[in-house]
């Protein structure tokens, strides 16, 4: 598995998110504001990532349902061509 830049923003984010909240919670810290903008702005990127791989994942289906229908579409031209060819055989019985 191949680390992004994202995630690896992601996790730096998280560890400094941590630090600051453990800072916070045992005193003589920076503001709480500072804490709530770097837990929002790791939330933020991990959305963001996220959503990077829903696409990625759409694409994906998308090419493989095309591939897919093209197999189905040689499929029923093969069915009809067999049709066609049972329903000769069925005509020249009935001539015998």
């Amino acid at each position: 598995m191949k680390l992004s830049f994202k995630d690896i923003i992601f996790w730096v984010i998280l560890i400094l998110a941590l630090a600051l909240l453990l800072w916070n919670v045992f005193g003589n810290s920076p503001t709480e504001f500072i804490t709530i903008i770097s837990i929002i702005f790791m939330v933020v990127l991990k959305m963001w990532s996220i959503s990077d791989a829903q696409i990625k994942t759409d694409i994906n289906v998308r090419n493989s349902f095309n591939k897919i229908r093209d197999e189905i579409k040689f499929i029923k031209d093969d069915v009809t061509v067999i049709k066609y060819d049972i329903t000769l055989i069925k005509k020249k019985f009935k001539i015998i």
